[in-house]
Protein backbone atom coordinates (compact mmCIF):
# COMPACT_ATOMS: atom_id res chain seq x y z
CA UNK A 1 0.00 0.00 0.00
CA UNK A 2 3.14 2.60 0.75
CA UNK A 3 4.56 1.44 -2.45
CA UNK A 4 1.40 2.33 -3.87
CA UNK A 5 0.78 5.42 -2.28
CA UNK A 6 4.71 6.41 -3.45
CA UNK A 7 3.90 5.51 -7.13
CA UNK A 8 1.03 7.60 -7.10
CA UNK A 9 2.63 10.90 -5.21
CA UNK A 10 5.57 10.72 -7.54
CA UNK A 11 3.51 10.65 -11.10
CA UNK A 12 1.28 13.15 -9.78
CA UNK A 13 4.58 14.94 -8.86
CA UNK A 14 5.92 14.21 -12.76
CA UNK A 15 2.68 15.54 -14.12
CA UNK A 16 3.12 19.14 -12.14
CA UNK A 17 6.79 19.13 -13.29
CA UNK A 18 6.46 18.61 -16.66
CA UNK A 19 3.34 21.67 -16.73
CA UNK A 20 5.26 24.07 -14.65
CA UNK A 21 8.45 23.53 -16.68
CA UNK A 22 6.33 23.92 -20.10
CA UNK A 23 3.73 26.53 -19.52
CA UNK A 24 4.73 28.47 -16.30
CA UNK A 25 6.56 31.92 -16.02
CA UNK A 26 6.61 32.40 -12.44
CA UNK A 27 8.19 30.68 -9.50
CA UNK A 28 7.19 27.34 -8.70
CA UNK A 29 8.16 25.45 -5.05
CA UNK A 30 7.78 22.04 -4.42
CA UNK A 31 7.46 20.11 -1.05
CA UNK A 32 6.97 23.56 0.87
CA UNK A 33 6.84 24.16 4.38
CA UNK A 34 3.46 26.02 4.70
CA UNK A 35 4.74 27.13 8.20
CA UNK A 36 7.30 29.49 6.10
CA UNK A 37 4.08 31.14 4.53
CA UNK A 38 1.64 32.03 7.69
CA UNK A 39 1.49 34.01 10.07
CA UNK A 40 1.31 31.52 12.58
CA UNK A 41 4.26 29.61 11.44
CA UNK A 42 2.17 26.40 11.37
CA UNK A 43 1.65 23.89 8.87
CA UNK A 44 3.03 20.70 7.13
CA UNK A 45 4.52 20.73 3.29
CA UNK A 46 1.95 21.39 0.53
CA UNK A 47 3.00 19.55 -2.82
CA UNK A 48 3.49 22.55 -4.72
CA UNK A 49 3.95 26.21 -4.25
CA UNK A 50 2.93 28.38 -7.50
CA UNK A 51 3.63 31.72 -7.65
CA UNK A 52 1.50 33.47 -10.97
CA UNK A 53 3.33 36.71 -12.38
CA UNK A 54 -0.01 37.20 -14.41
CA UNK A 55 -3.16 36.50 -15.87
CA UNK A 56 -1.82 34.15 -17.95
CA UNK A 57 0.52 32.35 -15.32
CA UNK A 58 -3.06 31.75 -13.26
CA UNK A 59 -5.57 30.65 -16.18
CA UNK A 60 -3.13 27.86 -17.03
CA UNK A 61 -2.48 27.14 -13.17
CA UNK A 62 -6.76 26.75 -13.39
CA UNK A 63 -7.32 24.70 -16.30
CA UNK A 64 -4.71 22.43 -15.55
CA UNK A 65 -5.82 21.59 -11.94
CA UNK A 66 -8.87 21.65 -13.67
CA UNK A 67 -7.89 19.23 -16.63
CA UNK A 68 -6.00 17.12 -14.06
CA UNK A 69 -8.62 17.01 -11.41
CA UNK A 70 -5.90 18.39 -8.99
CA UNK A 71 -6.75 20.63 -5.92
CA UNK A 72 -5.78 23.90 -4.99
CA UNK A 73 -6.16 26.57 -2.57
CA UNK A 74 -5.06 30.56 -3.06
CA UNK A 75 -2.75 32.03 -0.75
CA UNK A 76 -2.65 35.73 -0.19
CA UNK A 77 -0.63 36.44 2.85
CA UNK A 78 -1.01 33.67 4.94
CA UNK A 79 -2.80 35.67 7.89
CA UNK A 80 -6.27 34.70 9.24
CA UNK A 81 -4.67 31.27 8.32
CA UNK A 82 -4.24 27.19 10.07
CA UNK A 83 -2.74 24.65 8.10
CA UNK A 84 -3.10 21.31 9.35
CA UNK A 85 0.10 19.23 10.61
CA UNK A 86 -0.20 16.67 7.60
CA UNK A 87 0.27 19.83 5.04
CA UNK A 88 -1.57 20.76 1.69
CA UNK A 89 -2.22 18.43 -1.37
CA UNK A 90 -2.43 19.68 -4.63
CA UNK A 91 -1.46 23.57 -5.98
CA UNK A 92 -1.05 26.26 -3.47
CA UNK A 93 -1.33 28.87 -5.57
CA UNK A 94 0.90 32.27 -3.40
CA UNK A 95 -0.75 35.10 -5.14
CA UNK A 96 1.87 37.42 -3.30
CA UNK A 97 4.09 37.81 -6.29
CA UNK A 98 1.72 38.92 -9.02
CA UNK A 99 -1.29 41.12 -9.34
CA UNK A 100 0.60 44.22 -7.66
CA UNK A 101 -1.59 47.07 -9.98
CA UNK A 102 -3.20 49.82 -8.28
CA UNK A 103 -4.88 52.02 -11.55
CA UNK A 104 -7.17 55.20 -10.40
CA UNK A 105 -9.69 55.53 -12.72
CA UNK A 106 -11.14 58.63 -10.97
CA UNK A 107 -10.14 60.74 -8.25
CA UNK A 108 -11.72 58.38 -5.72
CA UNK A 109 -11.92 54.91 -7.89
CA UNK A 110 -9.11 52.55 -8.15
CA UNK A 111 -8.92 49.08 -9.63
CA UNK A 112 -6.52 46.94 -6.98
CA UNK A 113 -4.64 44.15 -7.86
CA UNK A 114 -5.59 40.95 -5.18
CA UNK A 115 -1.76 40.78 -4.18
CA UNK A 116 -1.60 44.11 -2.86
CA UNK A 117 -1.32 44.84 0.87
CA UNK A 118 -4.06 46.49 2.13
CA UNK A 119 -1.54 48.57 4.13
CA UNK A 120 0.07 49.75 0.77
CA UNK A 121 -4.14 50.42 -0.50
CA UNK A 122 -4.28 52.34 2.70
CA UNK A 123 -1.53 55.06 2.44
CA UNK A 124 -2.06 56.08 -0.84
CA UNK A 125 -5.87 56.72 0.67
CA UNK A 126 -4.25 58.79 3.71
CA UNK A 127 -2.23 60.84 0.68
CA UNK A 128 -4.76 61.37 -1.26
CA UNK A 129 -7.33 62.26 1.75
CA UNK A 130 -9.44 59.20 0.79
CA UNK A 131 -12.13 58.15 3.43
CA UNK A 132 -13.86 54.31 3.75
CA UNK A 133 -10.27 52.12 4.30
CA UNK A 134 -9.46 53.36 7.74
CA UNK A 135 -10.58 50.20 9.57
CA UNK A 136 -8.17 48.56 8.01
CA UNK A 137 -5.37 49.91 10.05
CA UNK A 138 -3.52 47.31 11.71
CA UNK A 139 -4.98 44.34 9.44
CA UNK A 140 -2.54 42.77 7.45
CA UNK A 141 -3.22 40.80 4.71
CA UNK A 142 -4.07 41.11 0.58
CA UNK A 143 -6.46 43.26 -1.08
CA UNK A 144 -7.77 39.66 -2.17
CA UNK A 145 -7.47 37.61 1.12
CA UNK A 146 -9.50 40.69 2.48
CA UNK A 147 -12.58 40.64 -0.06
CA UNK A 148 -12.45 36.86 0.51
CA UNK A 149 -13.03 37.00 4.13
CA UNK A 150 -15.17 40.19 3.73
CA UNK A 151 -12.29 41.69 6.23
CA UNK A 152 -13.42 44.58 8.86
CA UNK A 153 -13.18 45.86 12.13
CA UNK A 154 -14.41 49.00 14.28
CA UNK A 155 -17.38 49.62 12.09
CA UNK A 156 -16.36 49.15 8.39
CA UNK A 157 -15.96 46.29 6.46
CA UNK A 158 -14.83 45.59 2.57
CA UNK A 159 -18.19 45.39 1.40
CA UNK A 160 -18.54 48.88 2.20
CA UNK A 161 -16.09 50.26 -0.81
CA UNK A 162 -15.80 46.79 -2.96
CA UNK A 163 -17.98 48.22 -6.03
CA UNK A 164 -16.90 44.64 -7.42
CA UNK A 165 -14.22 41.89 -8.63
CA UNK A 166 -12.85 40.56 -11.48
CA UNK A 167 -12.73 37.34 -11.51
CA UNK A 168 -10.68 34.17 -13.17
CA UNK A 169 -12.98 31.08 -12.96
CA UNK A 170 -11.97 27.35 -11.74
CA UNK A 171 -11.62 26.74 -15.90
CA UNK A 172 -9.82 29.75 -16.42
CA UNK A 173 -12.61 32.10 -17.39
CA UNK A 174 -12.19 35.63 -16.94
CA UNK A 175 -15.65 37.55 -15.33
CA UNK A 176 -16.81 40.32 -13.20
CA UNK A 177 -19.31 40.23 -10.25
CA UNK A 178 -20.52 43.23 -8.93
CA UNK A 179 -21.32 44.18 -5.28
CA UNK A 180 -24.72 43.12 -4.98
CA UNK A 181 -23.59 39.62 -6.32
CA UNK A 182 -21.45 38.98 -4.04
CA UNK A 183 -23.19 37.60 -1.03
CA UNK A 184 -21.26 39.08 1.79
CA UNK A 185 -22.07 38.91 4.82
CA UNK A 186 -20.03 38.97 8.41
CA UNK A 187 -16.67 37.71 7.36
CA UNK A 188 -17.68 35.84 4.54
CA UNK A 189 -17.78 36.41 0.77
CA UNK A 190 -20.04 34.34 -1.24
CA UNK A 191 -18.07 33.74 -4.35
CA UNK A 192 -18.86 31.26 -7.09
CA UNK A 193 -16.80 27.64 -6.24
CA UNK A 194 -13.53 27.57 -7.51
CA UNK A 195 -13.33 31.64 -8.79
CA UNK A 196 -9.89 33.77 -7.85
CA UNK A 197 -9.95 37.29 -7.18
CA UNK A 198 -7.62 39.34 -9.84
CA UNK A 199 -8.77 42.71 -8.90
CA UNK A 200 -11.36 44.48 -7.12
CA UNK A 201 -12.98 47.77 -8.10
CA UNK A 202 -13.05 50.07 -4.71
CA UNK A 203 -14.36 53.56 -4.43
CA UNK A 204 -13.61 55.60 -1.84
CA UNK A 205 -15.14 59.21 0.26
CA UNK A 206 -13.44 62.28 -0.66
CA UNK A 207 -12.13 63.53 2.39
CA UNK A 208 -8.93 64.98 3.52
CA UNK A 209 -5.73 63.96 4.47
CA UNK A 210 -5.86 65.03 7.97
CA UNK A 211 -9.29 63.55 8.50
CA UNK A 212 -8.37 59.66 7.40
CA UNK A 213 -4.97 60.94 9.41
CA UNK A 214 -6.88 61.34 12.83
CA UNK A 215 -9.32 58.20 11.84
CA UNK A 216 -6.43 55.96 11.63
CA UNK A 217 -4.24 57.26 15.02
CA UNK A 218 -7.84 56.80 17.05
CA UNK A 219 -7.95 52.90 15.24
CA UNK A 220 -4.40 52.37 16.51
CA UNK A 221 -5.01 53.54 19.68
CA UNK A 222 -8.00 51.12 19.98
CA UNK A 223 -5.62 48.23 18.74
CA UNK A 224 -3.01 48.94 21.21
CA UNK A 225 -3.70 46.07 23.86
CA UNK A 226 -3.48 43.59 20.20
CA UNK A 227 -0.28 45.40 19.12
CA UNK A 228 1.21 43.67 22.47
CA UNK A 229 1.34 40.65 21.23
CA UNK A 230 4.95 39.33 20.22
CA UNK A 231 4.24 35.88 19.06
CA UNK A 232 2.84 34.30 15.55
CA UNK A 233 -0.58 34.51 15.29
CA UNK A 234 -3.27 34.49 12.89
CA UNK A 235 -5.51 37.52 14.46
CA UNK A 236 -8.96 36.44 15.75
CA UNK A 237 -9.76 32.82 16.05
CA UNK A 238 -13.58 33.42 16.36
CA UNK A 239 -16.44 35.19 14.83
CA UNK A 240 -17.86 37.68 16.88
CA UNK A 241 -21.45 36.67 18.23
CA UNK A 242 -24.07 39.24 17.58
CA UNK A 243 -24.35 41.67 20.07
CA UNK A 244 -21.20 40.30 21.83
CA UNK A 245 -17.56 40.10 21.70
CA UNK A 246 -15.74 36.40 21.75
CA UNK A 247 -12.39 37.88 23.37
CA UNK A 248 -14.66 39.22 26.18
CA UNK A 249 -16.82 35.94 26.49
CA UNK A 250 -13.51 33.72 26.48
CA UNK A 251 -11.40 35.97 29.08
CA UNK A 252 -15.14 35.25 31.02
CA UNK A 253 -14.90 31.93 30.66
CA UNK A 254 -11.28 31.92 32.42
CA UNK A 255 -9.65 30.92 29.62
CA UNK A 256 -6.60 33.73 28.91
CA UNK A 257 -3.21 32.01 28.98
CA UNK A 258 -4.42 28.56 28.69
CA UNK A 259 -2.36 26.17 26.97
CA UNK A 260 -1.88 23.43 24.66
CA UNK A 261 1.49 22.43 23.65
CA UNK A 262 2.81 25.65 22.66
CA UNK A 263 -0.12 26.85 21.38
CA UNK A 264 -1.62 29.40 24.16
CA UNK A 265 -4.64 31.82 24.59
CA UNK A 266 -3.51 35.53 24.30
CA UNK A 267 -2.80 37.44 27.87
CA UNK A 268 -3.18 40.35 25.93
CA UNK A 269 -6.17 39.69 23.97
CA UNK A 270 -8.34 35.97 24.88
CA UNK A 271 -9.40 36.06 21.03
CA UNK A 272 -6.09 35.32 20.19
CA UNK A 273 -4.33 32.27 20.31
CA UNK A 274 -0.24 32.27 19.89
CA UNK A 275 2.77 30.34 18.72
CA UNK A 276 4.71 30.51 21.36
CA UNK A 277 7.49 28.24 20.27
CA UNK A 278 6.86 25.20 17.98
CA UNK A 279 3.12 24.91 18.32
CA UNK A 280 1.45 22.26 16.02
CA UNK A 281 -1.91 22.74 14.59
CA UNK A 282 -3.23 19.79 16.84
CA UNK A 283 -2.29 22.41 19.74
CA UNK A 284 -4.40 25.17 18.07
CA UNK A 285 -7.03 22.86 17.11
CA UNK A 286 -7.04 21.25 21.11
CA UNK A 287 -7.30 25.04 22.31
CA UNK A 288 -10.09 26.18 20.26
CA UNK A 289 -11.86 22.93 21.17
CA UNK A 290 -11.52 23.98 24.58
CA UNK A 291 -12.58 27.48 24.55
CA UNK A 292 -15.84 26.21 22.33
CA UNK A 293 -16.77 23.77 24.76
CA UNK A 294 -16.05 25.76 27.95
CA UNK A 295 -17.88 29.35 26.74
CA UNK A 296 -20.84 27.20 25.46
CA UNK A 297 -20.73 25.15 28.78
CA UNK A 298 -20.88 28.73 30.79
CA UNK A 299 -22.76 31.42 28.35
CA UNK A 300 -24.44 29.25 26.26
CA UNK A 301 -22.93 30.71 23.69
CA UNK A 302 -21.85 28.94 20.22
CA UNK A 303 -18.40 30.68 18.83
CA UNK A 304 -17.74 30.01 15.33
CA UNK A 305 -14.35 30.07 13.87
CA UNK A 306 -12.97 32.88 12.08
CA UNK A 307 -9.84 31.66 10.95
CA UNK A 308 -10.08 29.49 7.78
CA UNK A 309 -8.39 25.55 8.50
CA UNK A 310 -6.67 23.52 5.10
CA UNK A 311 -4.75 20.79 4.96
CA UNK A 312 -4.52 16.98 6.19
CA UNK A 313 -3.82 16.25 9.90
Amino acid sequence: MAADKAKKEDKSTTQYSLFFIQRFKGKVLFNVPMSEYTSFRIGGNADVMAFPQDEGDLKDILSFAEAKNFPFYILGAGTNLLVRDGGVRGIVINMSEGFKDIVWQEETKAVVGAGVKLAEVLNVCKEKGLAGLEFSAGIPGTVGGAVLMNAGAHGGEMKDIVEGVEILGKKGQKGFIPNGDLGFSYRKTGLPKGAVVIRAHMRFAKSSAEAVRDKIKEIAEKRKGTGKIAYPNAGSIFKNPEGKFAGRLIEEAGLKGEVSGDAQVSEAHANWIVNTGRARAKDVLALMAIIRDRVYSLKGVVLEPEIKVIGED
